[in-house]
């Protein structure tokens, strides 16, 4: 089921995160958690508007070029939504700034960070144009040209943080201050500035062709029940840092995005499996309802084999990580830890509502995915701030956030779950329950060294984790759940190449 080109992801991927969390450490370490803090406000308050230009229309577009249409219109069709939803976005975001300052008369925390939104607005708008050149590699499944800009990418970028934080360490850093997110937001801009050059290069010639007005039609007809849960969701994975922002300052704000960011090795380690799904799903849509159960199940138990031990190791030993970025966080600790259980969930629902979207049944998947979201912004709103309008609620700051993306993940996991089995009328339980016997050992290992051995050092956490992912793939292969053969192969397609 694990696609010979998927590796070539996973390679991507996982350069890119390592350098990614490197990079996270010399930026909380020695820039420090309050200038982190403002950059990850300004890049909530800027995703928070990216939600004009999905729309839906992304799924809408990988959907109908997987199909059997005209690729060239449909790609015309797209970019030129993406164009006009693109000045919509920077109306929207530079409107709300000025309404915000200007006719409100509030201010921010620190007035850096007005001028840090303003960096970000670069790196958005290109953000949201890529999805046209990456959504059309991924759905004529070319590993190759999705690994390798963005490996690119993420090597400049992260480099230079780096090289930074290492200015910082030296005490070399000048007289920046606060301005120093100005720069780091700017390196967003600038690095996927040449991302997208390096997705145009690497699949000239495109020959993109006039949409015709139904070609739009099309697009919006399909995208109009996905809309409003794509863009409430979009909202619903950003609003939570704006409140904390509001209520409990920069540093609290900078540990929720840490705390997020480390939950997406999950989502760095599940990439290559879900990333083909969609278009697999759309070229075998003539399969038995038996044989596509068959195929879900199977993508959730891999999605599950390959998150649960990451999951665990954030469980268990959140202290002594957030500890090694910086030991202001160490109160958050419980924050990451509830966090881990949402991003495992989380990742099992994809082959349930890719399955579900393949099927044409994607008003579903808005009202399951609506679900999910109003749930986690509801409690946001009574979990996260510390009083609205002389009301004490929660209280709970970053733990509040955390616990309201993990009871929202259960639900949406759930729905889709009993929503595929009720359309493809089958009551087959599910595969990931045997992980529970894998990660036994595992789990008693961390615990363990959670509580004698105190791994504050990374010379002791680093063989512990080693120890915990050891037991688990002796596990895997004792009990089947992994076989040699699918190790041997997932090092020969490891390296990506051309033909893949």
């Amino acid at each position: 089921m694990l696609s010979n080109k998927s590796p070539a992801i996973f390679f991507q991927t996982f350069i890119s995160s390592l350098l990614g969390y490197i990079a996270l450490f010399f930026i909380n370490r020695y820039i420090g958690p309050v200038y982190w803090g403002y950059l990850s406000y300004a890049l909530a308050f800027g995703a928070l508007f990216s939600l004009v230009t999905d729309l839906g229309f992304n799924t809408t577009y990988v959907k109908f070029i997987s199909g059997k249409g005209d690729t060239a219109e449909d790609m015309g069709a797209y970019l030129v939504i993406k164009v006009v939803l693109n000045v919509i976005y920077v109306a929207v975001v530079l409107g709300s700034l000025l309404f915000w300052t200007d006719v409100l008369k509030r201010g921010f925390q620190n007035p850096i960070e007005y001028w840090t939104i303003i960096a970000v607005i670069p790196y958005y708008t290109i953000l949201n144009i890529m999805p046209v050149f990456n959504n059309y590699y991924k759905a004529n499944m070319q590993s190759y040209n999705i690994a390798m800009p963005r490996l690119i990418e993420s090597v400049f970028r992260n480099s230079i943080f780096i090289g930074i934080g290492v200015l910082y360490y030296l005490h070399i850093e000048g007289s920046l201050g606060a301005g120093i997110t100005v720069i780091l937001a700017l390196l967003y801009s600038i690095s996927y500035l040449i991302y997208i050059i390096l997705l145009w290069l690497h699949g000239r010639p495109w020959g993109f062709k006039k949409p015709a007005v139904e070609t739009i039609k099309k697009y919006i007809k399909f995208a109009i029940p996905l809309a409003f849960a794509t863009s409430i969701g979009i909202v619903n994975g950003n609003i939570d840092k704006i409140i904390v922002q509001f209520f409990w300052g920069a540093v609290a704000t900078g540990a929720l995005y840490t705390d997020q960011r480390l939950i997406s090795i999950i989502a760095t380690l599940t990439g290559p499996v879900t990333i083909f799904l969609l278009p697999l799903l759309m070229r075998n849509l003539e399969d038995t309802k038996e044989i596509q159960n068959t195929k879900i199940m199977e993508y959730e138990r891999i999605l599950s084999l390959i998150s649960a031990p990451f999951a665990m190791i954030l469980f268990f030993l959140s202290p002594f990580i957030l500890n090694i970025y910086n030991a202001r966080y160490l109160m958050y600790a419980s924050s990451l830890s509830i966090i881990a259980v949402g991003g495992y969930v989380g990742a099992l629902t994809y082959p349930f509502s890719s399955s579900i979207i393949s099927k044409g049944k994607q008003h579903m998947v808005a009202w399951i995915s609506l679900s999910g979201i109003i749930l986690n912004i509801i409690l946001n709103v009574i979990l996260i701030p510390t009083t609205i309008l002389g009301f004490r609620l929660g209280s709970l700051g970053v733990e509040g956030a955390t616990i309201s993306y993990t009871a929202a993940n259960f639900l949406v996991y759930f729905l889709y779950k009993e929503y595929f089995r009720k359309i493809n009328e089958t009551r087959t339980r599910s595969a990931a329950v045997i992980h529970i016997v894998v990660a036994f050992p595992s789990a008693l290992v961390l615990l363990l060294s959670a509580i004698y051995l105190k791994p504050y050092s990374f010379i002791v956490l680093f063989p512990v984790i080693l120890l915990s992912l050891l037991l688990y793939l002796i596990m895997s292969l004792s009990l089947k759940e992994i076989t040699t053969g699918q190790i041997k192969m997932l090092i020969r397609n490891l390296i990506p190449r051309k033909d893949q």
